[in-house]
């Protein structure tokens, strides 16, 4: 593992699944990182996409503000999660969107002599840079030569800050991470209606170059196809006004530059988030001991908060408990004096139709969270609780 990864441990390759609040892992570092570089370059007419956030690794409510701002700025389902369509507009292609045939960008290792619609994308985001010059041209092969230009990435890497790469020409999990950070464009081809961050780094690569002088606004126009196709004519390609594999490729052999810093400062970006996260099963309150969901303690100790995060799972819909229980709370006792430290609503994450999946988070701030009991129980929707259903002694947790 390289530095990032390292400091924002676990890895969670960038795509791989949905990310909402309260998500913890490097795939939540990277989605941080490169909308924090993308609205510093951005300058839309629209107005900016707003405020640089921290770099924790943790999807908490600054991040699901941000995403909601990509989602309203490119004309997505405003819903604070991060899905395909989200991915899209960073140029990751995951489940529908899976460019090139696939397998998905990051769902494998890669070496000498694996094809696939992944090693195409590798291709594109290398060949963006000098790693072009060595890679030779577009393609769908991990050959030789693409083991010199990943060693040589990884290399680059280093020098940026984020060391502790393998010293080889594998594309690994560390080596992921740097790509979707240091080479934002590859991920697919664009062409006129194109929308996202990707845009925006090609808008910038091709502005460096001297042929593109409009706005950085990550829409990909008529004026970024008349310069795309002046780029294509200038280095005698088929000027379609399309940025595919080829075209990647002559960017690259006109752009010999190492990848950048994706932050521009030193590294590593933040201090390493001192983070624990303690979970306890919750359990049927009656003979039948199966676990149902969790309560989970996180403590962010860099940060200075706390949170206590509660999934309850499979659970039966409340009014099974009487028709006026509408809705699932959870409460947290004091263990040691049984006093009530909080009552917190549950909202419904599933299906109306049973059994259905509910979630709910109390974060007092810079308080601290009582190690002590945590139960689900029906309640009304002006708050009167009801019979318990599950419970977790944080006690327990680990």
């Amino acid at each position: 593992m390289a530095l990032f990864d390292e400091t924002f441990a676990p890895y969670v390759p960038f795509g791989s699944r949905v990310l909402s609040v309260g998500a913890l892992g490097t795939d939540v570092a990277v989605l941080q990182a490169v909308y924090n570089v993308m609205i510093q370059a951005m300058n839309p007419p629209q107005g900016a996409l707003g405020e640089p956030i921290a770099i924790t690794g943790r999807f908490d409510d600054m991040t699901a503000v941000a995403v909601a701002n990509i989602q309203e700025y490119f004309g997505l389902r405003v819903d604070n999660v991060v899905g395909p369509q989200t991915y899209w507009a960073y140029g990751q292609g995951v489940g529908p969107y899976t460019p090139y045939g696939g397998p998905a960008y990051g769902s494998r290792e890669l070496k000498d002599g694996m094809c696939g619609g992944d090693v195409m994308i590798l291709h594109n985001r290398l060949n963006c840079f000098r790693y072009a010059s060595l890679i030779g041209g577009a393609s769908d092969t991990f050959t030789p030569r693409t083991v010199e230009a990943v060693a040589a990435f990884k290399l680059d890497a280093e020098n940026n800050g984020d060391t502790g790469f393998p010293p080889n020409g594998i594309a690994g999990f560390g080596f992921y991470d740097a790509s979707w950070l240091y080479a934002v464009a590859g991920g697919r081809s664009l062409s006129l209606g194109r929308k996202g961050f990707d845009v925006v780094f090609v808008q910038v690569l091709l502005q460096n170059l001297g042929f593109y002088g409009g706005r950085i606004t990550g829409y990909f126009n008529d004026e970024m196809v008349v310069a795309t196709k002046h780029f294509q004519e200038a280095v005698h390609i088929a000027a379609d006004g399309i940025i595919g594999p080829v075209t990647y490729f002559h960017i690259g052999k006109n752009n010999a530059v190492a990848a950048p810093s994706p932050l521009s400062i030193a590294w590593p970006p933040a201090l390493k988030p001192q983070v624990s996260v303690c979970s306890a099963p919750l359990m049927t309150v009656t003979s039948d001991l199966h676990p149902y969901g969790s309560a989970s303690l996180v403590i962010n100790e860099l940060e200075g908060f706390e949170s206590l995060d509660v999934v309850a799972n499979f659970v039966p819909a409340p009014q099974t408990f009487g028709k006026r229980f509408q809705r699932y709370f959870f409460t947290l006792t004091n263990p040691v004096t049984g006093n009530l430290v909080v009552t917190t609503p549950m909202f419904l994450t599933s299906a109306k139709e049973p059994p259905q999946d509910w979630a709910g988070s109390y974060s007092p701030g810079v308080s601290t969270i009582p190690l002590g009991v945590v139960t689900v129980r029906a309640g009304t929707v002006d708050g009167v609780l009801g019979p318990a259903v599950l419970s977790a002694n944080l006690h327990d947790c680990h």
